[in-house]
C-alpha cells in the first residue's frame, strides 16, 4: 500500500471517530490515529494497553478513600511521580514527538496538551470525572467543584490566579482571564488543537508529507476552512506534485478573492504552473 492511500485509510478512520456524538469520541484513539499521519508503523495497542496499566495502578492503591480528591491524588502520584511524565523542556515545544501520544506514552514527556490526554484517559478509566480547559497557550486539565490541575506541573491544584499567571507566561501579553476560558473543552477540540500543534511542528522541521497528513485531518475537522485547502496545495506543490498544487490554490483564489494572501497564492502558481511537464 503507498503512502497516500495508508493516509486516506487513517483519514477515513479518524473521520468515523469524530463524527460522533462528542461524549462517544474516543479520545486517546483519536490523538493516536493523529500520532500515525504520515507514520503508517503506529500501531494503537501498546499505547492503550499502557493506559489501562496505569489507570490499574491508580484503582490497586486507591484503598479506601475514593473521593474526587484521593483519586486526584492517587493519579497524579502514578503518573507524575512513579510514572515521571513531565513537560517537554522549555524551548522544545515545538518538536513534532512531543505531540505524538504514542511517542509521549513511551517516553514520558510532552506538552501539556499531550500529558493532559494521558492524564484525562487514566482518570476516565478509574471513574474520575475530569475534562480538558483549553486556556489561550496553556492546557490545563479541569474537574468537579472548580477543580483545576496542570499536567505540565506535575498536577499542581491551581488557583483562577495561578491561570492567569499562566497565560500571560505563554503569550506575554495581558490578556485577562475569563470564564469562557475555563470552560470545559469538547474532545473534538482537543483533536483540533493536538493537529495544529503538529502542523506547526511539521512544517517548521520542513516535512512535506507529514504536515500535508496532518493537514488532511485538519480539514477533516473544519471543512469549511478553505485555508486548510490553500495549504494542501502549497505543500503539494513542494512536493512535486504541480499539477495537483496548481488546481487547489486556484479553487481557493475563486473562494477567497480578498484574502491577504492573495498575490502570495498567484505568485506560488506561478511557480508551480511553469514546472509542469
Amino acid at each position: 500500500m503507498n503512502l497516500d492511500s495508508v493516509r486516506a485509510a487513517n483519514r477515513a478512520s479518524f473521520a468515523e471517530l469524530v463524527t460522533r456524538p462528542d461524549r462517544d469520541i474516543d479520545l486517546a484513539r483519536g490523538a493516536l490515529l493523529i500520532a500515525a499521519a504520515g507514520r503508517p508503523h503506529v500501531e494503537p495497542g501498546p499505547s492503550l494497553a499502557e493506559l489501562d496499566r496505569l489507570a490499574h495502578l491508580v484503582g490497586t492503591g486507591t484503598g479506601t478513600d475514593a473521593s474526587i480528591d484521593g483519586l486526584v491524588e492517587r493519579v497524579n502520584l502514578v503518573l507524575f511521580r512513579a510514572a515521571g511524565f513531565r513537560a517537554a523542556a522549555r524551548g522544545r515545544g515545538a518538536e513534532a514527538e512531543h505531540s505524538l501520544l504514542d511517542v509521549v506514552v513511551d517516553r514520558r514527556v510532552g506538552l501539556p496538551i499531550s500529558l493532559a490526554i494521558v492524564q484525562l484517559e487514566v482518570a476516565w478509566r478509574v471513574g474520575l470525572p475530569l475534562h480538558g480547559v483549553g486556556l489561550p497557550g496553556h492546557f490545563i486539565v479541569g474537574g468537579p467543584e472548580g477543580l483545576l490541575l496542570d499536567p505540565a506541573d506535575r498536577g499542581r491544584r491551581l488557583t483562577r490566579d495561578d491561570c492567569q499567571i499562566l497565560i500571560r507566561r505563554s503569550l506575554g501579553s495581558r490578556l485577562a482571564l475569563t470564564e469562557a476560558m475555563l470552560r470545559p473543552a469538547a474532545r473534538r477540540a482537543i483533536l483540533t488543537r493536538v493537529l495544529r500543534n503538529l502542523r506547526v511542528a511539521r512544517l517548521a522541521a520542513r516535512d512535506w508529507p507529514a504536515g500535508l497528513a496532518a493537514i488532511e485531518l485538519l480539514e477533516v475537522l473544519e471543512p469549511t476552512d478553505i485555508e486548510h485547502s490553500r495549504d494542501r496545495g502549497l505543500l503539494l506543490g513542494r512536493m512535486g506534485r504541480f499539477t495537483d498544487a496548481v488546481a487547489l490554490l486556484g479553487a481557493y483564489l475563486e473562494l477567497a478573492p480578498l484574502a491577504g494572501d492573495v498575490d502570495q497564492v498567484r505568485r506560488a502558481m506561478i511557480t508551480f504552473g511553469d514546472r509542469r511537464n
